[in-house]
């Protein structure tokens, strides 16, 4: 589970970098937002955010002074800086030191996600050095003989959604647990990232997010502070939760909101795995039926629709902006330009570049 914080003062900017993000390739589960240096930091102290893609021209603590605390005091936090053509070469040497990687705008989508994927890799590396370290090698297999079973067992639990066994699971490991934990802190961190992956896992089995399922970021942070008992008993509360919503969602297949589903896909037509496959799993209902109901209520299947609404996306920015055809396509779902190309002219009759030229 990946956050990232955009941080720039103009909402134009933040909204394009949110829509040409790929969250899927990155597992990037929230973009969060700030308007400046102040406000950034507010919200690092409190989500503690995986990644910070920051403006460096912003009012009051703009993105030298944010670099430098950041530097300071969250020097393990990767950054992405954006930076106008103008203002490059000055800022260069600032952020060099700092920075994953420096980009220009207008924001290329290509670039962006490079970028990205640059500071995934980072963020793995640091936490492989952790696992790797001599106070946790020299004990992993005492460690492996236990949490090995533990969460196998914990993992068959989920897909079946047997909360019952999910408890009884956690209550029969935990006096071997405690003990092993209370010896080594690094055990307690190889826990805690164990079970976000079970939980990743699960939810992708599911189709589902941390946000359907009502988890907030802060849930999934490592407390080292916490000690061992609760440590153990969040595990079993979010599990417990997990499973219990994904009943719920279940349950929904019978009474499909119809006016929901359709709000759904205008608020995410920018992502490109949109589709009736994929909004058919998330509200647990069948594509025939969703193709069908969806029709008669609206008078166009799902597919039709989200074509259409993306499209009148697409013909907005064409005649408001001077952004490239190929980012406009990124923008509004659509990765392949040329397949992008060929619905707008479908749908419009012209082309994206003779209907900006009027």
């Amino acid at each position: 589970m990946t956050t990232v914080l955009i941080i720039d003062d103009e909402k134009w900017t933040r909204d394009t970098v949110k829509a040409l993000i790929n969250q899927e390739s990155w597992g990037i589960t929230e973009l969060d937002e700030a308007v400046n240096g102040e406000k950034a930091l507010e919200k690092i102290k409190a989500k503690r955010p995986d990644m910070v893609i920051t403006d460096m021209k912003m009012p009051g603590m703009d993105g030298i002074g944010l670099l430098e605390v950041l530097e300071r005091e969250y020097p393990e936090l990767p950054v992405i800086v954006l930076s106008g053509y103008q203002d490059f070469m000055y800022t260069r040497q600032a952020i060099r030191a700092r920075a994953v990687e420096y980009l220009t705008k207008p924001v290329d989508g290509e670039e962006l996600n490079q970028a990205i994927g640059k500071a995934v890799m980072e963020m793995r590396k640091q936490e492989e050095q952790q696992m790797s370290s001599p106070l946790f090698a020299s004990k992993q297999p005492e460690m492996t003989t236990i949490t090995d079973p533990f969460f196998g067992t914990l993992g068959f639990s989920l897909k079946e959604l047997n909360a019952e066994q999910f408890h009884a699971t956690i209550r029969s490991f935990d006096t071997k647990l405690t003990q092993v934990l209370k010896r080594n802190e690094a055990f307690r961190y190889h826990l805690h990232k164990q079970f976000v992956v079970l939980m990743e896992t699960t939810m992708k089995h599911f189709d589902v997010t941390a946000e359907d399922l009502g988890f907030k970021r802060k849930e999934f942070l490592y407390e080292p502070a916490l000690s061992v008992e609760e440590q153990l008993t969040n595990m079993q509360q979010i599990g417990k939760a997990a499973i219990q919503k994904i009943k719920e969602g279940a349950k929904q297949k019978s009474r499909v909101n119809l006016d929901e589903i359709k709000e759904y896909i205008e608020e995410h037509y920018a992502s490109a795995d949109l589709s009736l496959g994929m909004i058919s799993r998330k509200f647990f209902v069948s594509k025939e039926y969703l193709t069908t109901a969806f029709k008669k209520k609206f008078g166009c299947n799902i597919t039709e629709f989200i074509i259409e609404y993306r499209m009148a996306q697409a013909k907005e920015l064409v005649e408001t902006t001077t952004l490239q055809f190929k980012t406009i396509g990124s923008m509004v779902g659509y990765e392949d330009v040329s397949y992008f190309y060929r619905l707008f002219k479908k749908v419009y009759g012209t082309s994206p570049g003779c209907m900006r030229k009027g």
